[in-house]
């Protein structure tokens, strides 16, 4: 019902003219009734339809009142709604701006202190919703201050904006920047409160303060001498190590012009660093002259770099210098003794060359270019050893990341030894660098290995001269035994054809213990005369044995009336069972089994050389012969065509070297696959 009441008088309140012409309407009726009922003046009929004059009049008059009545209400009304509607609306703009507002907003009723709005922000940093909030007194939830000491409403202080302390639902304690504004809000005195949380801010602060800090430190802990200055050239700011530079204190060199404090010899030119900082340039380094305190001249190295401000605008330059005097010092001392070195280096009769990291041989002297022939900037595995990668285990690269020298020996493929030696040594660059030593020790191996081959030769000797002398003694005795049984039979006895046959095997076997003598025994003074075909002969006897068991056939062709000459007979022996031996190989190799042509012929002739009479022996075999770009080769020390532990490399060499003491040749001719013809030619002409 009340509902319906309120509907009727809000439509009655929005069409109060014609609610005013009805009540009109209605007075002319009401009126009629009066005079006909009450006064008895007619009919009811007669009074609604045709009333006197005055009567017109005043029921016009009273009619026209109401509705005159009414149009104002009407506007009075209207106006108020259009007032009410206007608060409405603000009071829903006021919300939503306190809503969207970023500041945490809490309205508190003055006269109560206890909180009556509080923003969704607010709610957030209380850490509460707005059922546990609304209500609270000010000073038990949000406030530490006592009840009866708010700054604002006890004390009469204004708070614009100032660091203020937030009580939250936990009890937590946050820091704020809080603002109290007095207003009105719903109808009643508010305190309207708006709070920042700047717990972000105060660590930005102290992150700041301590940004400051470290950098303060680091400028005044600097190793270098530094000092700031706007675009006025006036010092704003120096360092310790500037002070200790210059022999200026701080206090005297701050708020002077640079140029009257540490001047030099840019100062007032247009090489100034601050006026090339100031014309775009990011950074400037100079190796300048500047003057003390003292009157003495420093040289360092001044870098400038530019001085912003907050904005990023460029307000003068921070200057660094580096007392270099120490350095220009050993400068002059390290350029002297380089080129002390080079001159070394230069003149040196070593090969030498550096060597980079990047394995570039950056420089050689004569010696090294005479042996690589190429110019600086070659790889050393290519100039060194041939090949186009690193090698496997490089030393050198060893050497530079130990720092320890390195030294090795190899071999190349052309069949001569170097000993290389790398001294890892600092650039003036900085680059780890190596200084390489080349030295060429074929020679001094072949000597080496020939040294021990003679050791163990003697070695050999005397053990053969000990086993000789044990078996000489008992094969003596069998002789003698086998003798005196040849001459107590006759020759048609059996025991007379055994008895001569022991005689003759036992012989055999003292052949090839004084054989085995003659080759043991090093004499390296004297030469005797000697028959070629008797040395020839000792060499098989050693080597029957070995030819047999591979199935080899040896064939002679000895001219009987070769001159006598000499020579050093156990020398000569060696080379012949060194090229029997090659010979033996070469045929093992090519024959696993016995063959017609695994044999090894054997000449020897006289002959002429050049005009003058030689003894020519040839040892020819039918084995795998020798390529025709190794011919050359294969007397060099320590190259060999066998594998990896069936040849030294040494024997060939030995042999030509032995030849070339007597005054001949060794020479060779090889088809690969066919056979290989060694000649031997020693010349006759030292008969006497």
């Amino acid at each position: 019902m009340k509902w319906r009441l309120n509907k009727i008088v809000d439509g009655l309140s929005r069409n109060l003219v014609m609610a005013g012409t009805a009540l009109g309407i209605i007075y002319w009726f009401i009126e009629a009734a009066v005079h006909t009922y009450i006064f008895k003046e007619g009919s009811l009929g007669f009074q609604i339809l045709s009333p006197t004059i005055h009567e017109i009049w005043m029921r016009m008059i009273v009619a026209l009142i109401l509705v005159i009545f009414s149009f104002y209400g009407q506007i009075i009304i209207n106006q108020r709604k259009r007032a009410e509607a206007a608060v409405i609306q603000r009071e829903k703009e006021t919300a939503l701006i306190l809503e969207n507002n970023p500041a945490a907003i809490i309205l508190i009723d003055v006269a109560t202190r206890k909180i009556s709005y509080a923003n969704a922000n607010a709610q957030r940093m209380v850490k509460a919703p707005a059922n546990k909030i609304l209500g609270n007194a000010c000073h038990k939830f949000l406030c530490p201050a006592a009840k009866g000491r708010c700054p604002v409403l006890d004390r009469g202080q204004s708070i614009d904006i100032s660091e203020r302390k937030l009580l939250t639902w936990e009890g937590e304690v946050i820091p704020v920047l809080k603002s109290v504004a007095r207003v009105r809000y719903c109808g009643r005195e508010h305190l309207l409160e708006a709070f920042f949380d700047i717990r972000e801010q105060r660590r930005m602060r102290q992150d700041i303060r301590q940004a400051h800090a470290e950098m303060d430190q680091i400028f005044q802990t600097a190793s270098v001498g530094m000092r700031v200055i706007n675009h006025q050239f006036t010092i704003l700011k120096v360092n310790r190590a500037f002070s200790e530079l210059t022999g200026i204190d701080c206090e005297n060199a701050v708020g002077k012009r640079c140029y009257d404090v540490f001047a030099g010899s840019m100062c007032h030119t247009d090489d100034c660093p601050l006026k090339t900082i100031l014309t775009g340039r990011t950074k400037d380094q100079f190796e300048v002259n500047k003057r003390k305190t003292d009157g003495s001249w420093l040289d360092c190295i001044l870098t400038a770099t530019p001085f912003k401000d907050p904005n990023g605008a460029i307000t003068g330059i921070v200057e660094s210098f580096r007392d270099i005097t120490e350095l220009k010092n050993a400068q002059r001392v390290l350029e002297s003794e380089r080129d002390k070195l080079h001159r070394i280096l230069f003149h040196q009769l070593e090969a030498v060359g550096i060597v980079n990291a990047d394995f570039e041989l950056e420089y050689q002297n004569e010696v090294l270019k005479k042996q690589t022939g190429c110019v600086s900037g070659c790889f050393c595995h290519h100039v060194f050893r041939g090949i186009n990668i690193p090698c496997e285990h490089c030393l050198m690269r060893q050497a530079l990341s130990t720092g320890k020298i390195q030294r090795f020996e190899f071999d190349t493929p052309a069949g001569k030894s170097f000993e290389h030696t790398y001294t890892p040594f600092l650039d003036e660059d900085g680059q780890k660098k190596a200084l390489v030593s080349r030295r060429d020790i074929t020679e001094r191996k072949a000597s080496t290995a020939a040294a021990i081959r003679s050791e163990h030769l003697a070695a050999i000797g005397e053990l053969a001269a000990g086993v000789a002398h044990e078996i000489n003694n008992p094969i003596n005795g069998i002789i003698n035994y086998g003798q005196l049984l040849v001459n107590r039979t006759t020759d048609d006895d059996f025991l007379n054809d055994v008895s001569r046959r022991i005689i003759k095997e036992s012989d055999r076997i003292a052949t090839i213990v004084k054989s085995l003598l003659s080759f043991a025994r090093r004499d390296t003074e004297r030469k005797d005369l000697v028959n070629l075909n008797n040395i020839i002969q000792d060499a098989l006897t050693l080597t029957h044995a070995q030819l047999r068991k591979d199935g080899i056939q040896i064939t002679l062709d000895l001219d009987e009336d070769l001159m006598p000459f000499a020579a050093k007979a156990q020398e000569l022996q060696q080379v012949f069972m060194n090229l029997i031996s090659n010979s033996r190989y070469a045929l093992n190799e090519k024959y696993k089994q016995a063959h017609e042509s695994k044999r090894v012929d054997i000449s020897a002739r006289m002959a002429t050389s050049n005009g003058r009479p030689v003894i020519r022996a040839c040892f020819t075999d039918w084995g795998m012969g020798i390529r025709s770009d190794l011919i050359e080769k294969i007397m060099r020390p320590f190259y060999s065509t066998k594998p990896k532990g069936k040849g030294t490399g040494l024997g060939l060499s030995i042999s030509h070297q032995i030849m070339k003491n007597h005054g001949g040749t060794l020479r060779f001719s090889s088809v690969e696959g066919a056979f290989t013809k060694v000649i031997v030619e020693i010349p006759v002409h030292c008969v006497n």
